[in-house]
């Protein structure tokens, strides 16, 4: 492998949503190909027709798993045949059983090479948690799922943006059940895999590792709830005790405009999921990449959903084709932190 390109594998997501479509159109790229070598994961029917919908152009060369090999300079983009019922066994622009065993099979896959480190990360098109839980698979979603293929007991979603990287203290719960979720030893742990990511991507080890308070105004002295008190600013004292530059709590109405030009900033952790993907997604479909942290490899994936209203519905002159933008930000996301990374197996442990 090149120490320049390194080998991203791309998963196809759910085939009945529009994770065919762009990743056929981030393939034919030759700008993304000069980023990364590409290879898919999917099923090759339902991905020879995106090609077509799309009229991305873009040759393959089909080869089995246990076969594939990164050094094999042969024509073509390797796709790997994860499972292969083919266009019957879905149905475009709605879940079923059948799509979230195809996508599951794609992670399973692409997971598997990337522990035998014959890649050196993937990269996820979206996926339905429905379709996932209709095919018997118990995950809430990507990170979860490949948490438990990678046996690893804790995974953080971390999103990077233009301006910011933001780490999810709390990933899909309801509101009312965040603080529950919320502690002490919790947030210590989220703080040391923020400083971990900081380490392992060379970002800068010693950066400041902003907490949003959880409540309006940080709680304004308890008077507004008080868990930035009890575990909160807790956790940023005994962060600081072992050497990680933790700092606040802040109100988060007003961190994100405040502290958008600091060059001391390495990542802000959100107390819950929309705390911290409404800044992350202000930029639009492109404007962040999901990251899992706690994996031992890289993996990078788009800000957004499967989009069923949108696909496999748009003739390919069609202007509001699905795009590709949010895939193409995650492959050249995850060829950066590979190559930051050195292509080591990634530790999550402070110090």
């Amino acid at each position: 492998m090149s120490p320049r390109r390194p080998t991203l594998l791309i998963t196809c997501g759910d085939p009945a949503g529009i994770g065919p479509e762009i990743v056929a159109r981030a393939v034919a790229s030759t700008s993304l190909r000069r980023v990364a070598r590409l290879a898919v994961v999917g099923d090759p029917e339902i991905f020879e027709r995106a090609l077509h919908r799309t009229g991305a152009r873009a040759r393959l060369r089909v080869v089995r798993p246990e076969s594939f090999d990164p050094r094999d300079d042969a024509p073509g983009i390797p796709f790997l045949v994860s499972s292969d019922e083919g266009w019957i066994s879905i149905s475009p622009g709605h879940a079923s059983a059948g799509s979230g065993r195809a996508a599951a099979r794609a992670i399973e896959t692409a997971a598997r090479l990337a522990l035998e480190r014959r890649v050196d990360g993937i990269v996820t098109a979206p996926i339905s948690k429905h379709a996932l839980h209709m095919a018997g698979y118990p995950h809430p979603g990507h990170t979860e799922f490949l948490g438990s293929l990678a046996g690893v007991p804790e995974t953080r979603m971390l999103f990077v943006t233009r301006r910011f990287r933001l780490v999810l203290a709390t990933v899909h719960l309801a509101l009312r059940d965040v603080p529950g979720a919320l502690s002490k030893p919790s947030l210590v742990r989220t703080i040391e895999f923020a400083a971990a990511a900081l380490r392992n991507f060379r970002w800068g080890s010693r950066r400041a590792i902003a907490l949003l308070g959880l409540n309006p105004h940080a709680g304004e002295e308890g008077l507004f709830g008080d868990e930035e008190e009890r575990f909160i600013a807790p956790a940023i004292r005994e962060a600081r005790e072992r050497g990680i530059s933790a700092e606040g709590p802040y109100p988060a109405d007003t961190f994100f405009s405040r502290h958008a030009g600091r060059k001391d900033l390495g990542a802000v952790i959100a107390m819950y999921h929309d705390q911290g993907l409404i800044p992350a997604k202000a930029d639009g479909v492109g404007g962040a990449a999901n990251v899992t942290l706690g994996l031992p490899f890289v993996r990078s994936s788009v800000d957004h959903g499967t989009a069923f209203d949108r696909a496999w519905k748009v003739s390919r002159s069609a202007a509001n084709r699905p795009d590709p933008a949010g895939l193409a930000t995650a492959i050249r996301v995850g060829a950066d932190l590979t190559l930051r990374a050195g292509r080591r197996p990634l530790e999550w442990s402070w110090p």
